[in-house]
């Protein structure tokens, strides 16, 4: 009696096992756990089939599905635990290869096969391992060679979890690598699973091998432009942009001559493929907005080239009122004539900035001043440490003072902050030279304007050092005046 009750007992066990189990693999379906529901399968499948059958006489085919029961629930506690190793491992490693993985739960199922078939079914392991089975399962794995193929990736490691390579058509990250097949992800965060045969029958392409990776794209201009000239701007944009090394050197150069422009190939060196279409993006335009600054063409028609021009000059009149508005805007002309506003219009420039592009430098000797048109620029200052410059304020085309870059112009000094462009940026430039034709036409005018840049400077004295200016106005505006009449020659 005692041993029916045990083995209801035992068998209800069985049961609530197999079903816990069963709702564990539904959990699990996805993984996202580290664990995957194939082991919960296994043992729950092999717990049913194993009270299937009688636990004591019975047909023989009665024993072969107690043995595959058996098997079943061995294999499936081996691969959960296998599992949850590997998942422990995953907390202190972001990526993991699963050769490791596969291969010990290859030798592991192989083992418990043969321990159940040896001491269930009673066969002779050495018949077992001659079965022509066997061998017909070994020669297919070296037709498909993916074992084979795992193994030497494996061991040339001609690419690393975190990589970017490319396969055929395939770009993108490596994630993990297995014995049948690596994860990639592509650009728009798709995973592609590439099979190790097409990998050994391709051309493989890692860009994160030296640490290094060149990129080159190709512009043409027009035949009136110098190469030196070219390849000068060019170099100016990309000191401007760190993401590009400065070892190697970039590359420019005149390509081919075709019909209508000089083509260009531009070579530059990143230090991470991940963000090369982004940087490629950014010099495209900024080479847009630096060529139409220094009047650099871009090849197109003669006719529309003409059209275009005639229509640039007539803008340039219609546009002369709206200049003028925009320097009374400035208090350093805002009480002069229109006559006096008409002597500094030969040297202002209108010019455009893409975003991120510097306007100013910080350190150079100013030579030009800005009034913001269109859009927002960042006051940077340099650390002078190393370390990145910080944002110290910021200037809108809509603030009352739009401007920036007058004081290092008028006195000659070095220019103490950055200028960058945080949107596309429209402004006016004007140049020493407008000044100095001012001066020289009226000279009464640089006196006031030196009283109002000294006026300037003890403000910013006053908010930049928040302490008091202790000179008196007077005495600054006469120094100021001095300055400007040895810099300005009036």
């Amino acid at each position: 009696m005692h041993e029916s009750w045990g083995e209801i007992f035992l068998a209800i066990s069985q049961g609530v096992v197999a079903l816990g189990a069963a709702l564990a693999a539904v959990a699990f379906r996805r993984g996202t756990r580290g664990l995957t529901p194939v082991g919960f399968i296994m043992l729950s499948m092999g717990m049913m089939l194993e009270l299937m059958v009688p636990r004591e006489g019975g047909a023989d085919w009665a024993l072969y599905i107690r043995a595959g029961g058996i098997a079943l629930m061995l294999c499936g506690l081996i691969r959960l635990v296998v599992e949850s190793i590997e998942a422990l491992i995953r907390r202190h490693r972001v990526h993991i290869s699963t050769v490791a993985t596969e291969f010990s739960l290859t030798l592991m199922y192989g083992g418990t096969l043969l321990f159940v078939a040896s001491k269930i079914l009673h066969f002779d392991i050495r018949q077992l391992l001659a079965l022509p089975v066997l061998f017909a399962l070994g020669k297919g794995f070296l037709e498909h060679r993916d074992m084979l193929a795992g193994f030497l990736i494996q061991t040339h490691r001609p690419f690393m979890p975190g990589d970017w390579v490319r396969f055929g058509d395939h770009v993108g990250q490596v994630l993990e690598t297995g014995w049948r097949t690596t994860r990639i992800r592509t650009r728009r965060r798709e995973s592609v699973t590439v099979p190790f045969d097409m990998i050994t029958h391709s051309v493989l392409t890692n860009y994160s091998a030296s640490g290094r990776v060149a990129d080159e794209i190709f512009v043409g201009f027009g035949y009136d432009d110098a190469p030196g000239k070219i390849e000068e701007l060019v170099t100016s944009i990309l000191a401007d942009m760190p993401e590009v090394l400065n070892d190697p050197r970039p590359e420019i150069g005149p390509w081919e001559f075709n019909d209508w422009a000089i083509r260009y190939r531009i070579r530059y060196w990143i230090a991470d493929y991940a963000h090369q279409e982004n940087i490629r993006a950014k010099l495209n335009r900024s080479l847009w907005y630096v060529m139409h600054r220094n009047s650099v063409s871009f090849p197109y028609p003669m006719i529309q080239m003409r059209e275009v021009q005639n229509g640039m000059a007539n803008g340039a009149i219609a546009g002369e009122h709206r200049i003028l508005n925009d320097l009374r805007r400035v208090d350093l002309f805002r009480d002069l004539s229109d006559e006096d506003l008409r002597i500094v219009l030969p040297s202002i420039q209108l010019m455009e900035f893409a975003r991120d592009e510097l306007l100013i430098h910080q350190g150079e000797i100013g030579d030009c001043f800005f009034i913001l048109r269109h859009g927002v620029v960042d006051i940077l200052r340099e650390s002078g440490n190393g370390a990145p410059p910080l944002v110290v304020s910021a200037i809108e085309s809509t603030a009352s003072r739009n401007f920036f870059g007058e004081i290092a112009l008028l006195t000659g000094e070095p220019r103490n902050s950055t200028v960058r462009a945080r949107t596309d940026v429209e402004v006016l430039r004007i140049d020493r030279d407008g000044f100095g034709h001012l001066f020289r036409a009226r000279p009464e005018i640089a006196t006031r304007i030196a009283k109002i840049a000294a006026r300037r400077i003890e403000a910013t004295v006053a908010h930049t050092e928040a302490a008091v200016a202790t000179a008196a106005t007077t005495a600054q505006a006469n120094n100021m005046l001095q300055t400007m009449r040895r810099i300005f020659d009036f």
